[in-house]
């Protein structure tokens, strides 16, 4: 309805329309499409196909040409072996020389290759060869998943397609370098098993290199490679592959292109980002620390390295450091001193560097909640290091790795210390630890396990390879930031 008014002191007209009846509401319904948790393009595809190599890996071990007849086998055994192989942890019932054939150690060592060059990498490379590099976002987010590159630093889809090769090709130059070192070491000296030095340099190298842990080395000391104790150069390429396995294949990638850098210009500093400053630093800290304390812990053990010289327990001091990723031990953890076995069982939980093959909460989780840690003591608005700021997102995703991580392990660990009541305390978290973060090494009761506890561990084994921080996305999902906010109000704590 219109209403006219004179104006008294222009004499014009105003003509006035109510809004109501002039706009009509209109309401926009938007839908927003989410993708699918379930669905063949879901980071679920991930697990999928984890459990589809342990599945088939299973069956080819239970075939009979796999076993060697000399020890007593179980379905669960079966689980359990190809579980640690895919997750390249390296726990085991029995010796894996001893219980199986050169077609069951073969397979063994072809899923330790497979699980740490990681599925989606290996199926995604094989997409490259045989499409040409035509991969849709939806594959290349998936490759980037199973890269276990769930924090917000990801790599740019756009690179993918060049990063499968650089990955894949670093990994195998790494092992043919192990392979060929390791053919001139083992020289005359393999009197261990039956299967010559190019075999042996090959399983070798690739267990070291990939951090499964498995060997078919003699056990001495009580060590799972005991018999190589003053071995020196055998120590040393051990811990080369392993070194370079757990870094992380981009800062591999950073530091090459540095050297390429420095030797063809004439600029001569060594330009990092921030995560290779923090996981390099980190690393060697970790590692130092580390080694200072089984070095001294073990000094006057007369069941570890009481009896060596003393360049022998350094080296062998820092080979225990640097095998918290893989799983090989050169004594008895079951009689070290109480310190080492809780040091151990830290530096396990830590684990390596991400998008490596190493398991565990990653060195850069720890990195980043200690730096949050400092900021927040000392009253910081920003988590700041080498002058740069990290994101609060990346410090909320640490903390939530590190709790998550915590909790798996401690339920795991209280389901069998309920089954296992003959055995210690410290026996039972040391494996679940070990499981946990995909490592390997154990006081020696994973033998004596029961059927329940294996797989429990075998549970672990896999979701520390699935990755914790992925899980609790999947378990959780992804909730959306309300417009409304609720008042604050005061909590206890401390």
């Amino acid at each position: 309805m219109a209403i006219e008014d004179d104006n008294l002191y222009s004499g014009e007209k105003i003509h006035r329309v109510k809004r109501s009846q002039e706009l009509s509401p209109e309401i926009l319904r938007i839908q927003v499409r989410k993708n699918s948790t379930r669905g063949i393009y879901s980071p679920l595809l991930i697990f999928y196909s984890l459990i589809f190599l342990i599945v088939l890996g299973t069956i080819c071990l239970s075939l009979p040409f796999s076993k060697s007849g000399l020890v007593e086998y179980s379905f669960v055994d079966y689980i359990f072996v190809s579980t640690s192989a895919v997750t390249v942890t390296g726990l085991v019932p029995f010796d894996t020389e001893l219980g199986w054939s050169l077609i069951g150690k073969s397979i063994i060592i072809f899923l330790s290759f497979i699980g740490g060059i990681g599925f989606m990498v290996g199926a995604g490379f094989l997409l490259l060869i045989i499409t040409g590099r035509k991969i849709n976002l939806q594959q290349r987010l998936l490759i980037r998943e199973g890269l276990s590159d769930s924090g917000p630093t990801k790599l740019e889809t756009g690179n993918t397609p060049n990063f499968l090769f650089n990955v894949v090709y670093l990994a195998i130059f790494f092992q043919i370098i192990g392979i060929i070192i390791l053919y001139f070491v083992f020289g005359d000296k393999i009197q261990f098993n039956d299967h010559g030095r190019i075999y042996n340099s090959l399983f070798h190298s690739v267990a070291s290199f990939n951090g499964s842990g498995f060997d078919m080395i003699k056990d001495g000391n009580g060590g799972s490679i005991g018999s190589l104790t003053n071995d020196n150069n055998f120590l040393l390429i051990t811990m080369f592959l392993i070194f370079f396995g757990s870094i992380g294949y981009p800062i591999v990638f950073e530091l090459l292109r540095n050297i390429k850098m420095i030797s063809l210009t004439k600029f001569k500093e060594i330009h990092l980002s921030l995560n290779s400053k923090i996981v390099i630093f980190s690393t060697f800290f970790i590692l130092f620390l580390g080694c200072l304390q089984f070095l001294f812990g073990e000094w006057n053990n007369i069941y570890t390295i009481y009896g060596n010289s003393i360049n022998d327990k350094i080296t062998q001091s820092f080979f225990h450091v640097i095998t918290r990723t893989a799983g090989f031990s050169l004594i008895d953890y079951d009689l070290v001193h109480n310190s080492t076995t809780f040091t151990t069982i830290v530096l396990m939980l830590i684990g390596g560097s991400s998008l490596s093959v190493a398991g565990g909460i990653k060195v850069g989780t720890l990195a980043v909640i200690i730096i949050a840690l400092i900021s927040n003591i000392r009253g910081e608005e920003e988590v700041t290091i080498f002058k740069r700021t990290i994101s609060a997102q990346v410090v909320r995703r640490s903390f939530v790795i590190f709790v998550f991580s915590i909790i798996l392990v401690s339920v795991g660990f209280i389901i069998m210390a309920s089954f296992e009541p003959d055995n210690l305390f410290k026996e039972l978290l040391f494996e679940s630890v070990s499981a946990f973060g995909n490592v390997g090494l154990s006081t020696g009761i994973t033998k004596d396990l029961n059927h329940l506890s294996k797989i429990i561990l075998s549970i672990l084994m896999i979701i520390g390879r699935f990755g914790p921080l992925l899980l609790a996305t999947l378990l959780l999902g992804d909730r959306e930031h309300g417009k409304i906010k609720h008042p604050y109000e005061s909590v206890r704590i401390g």
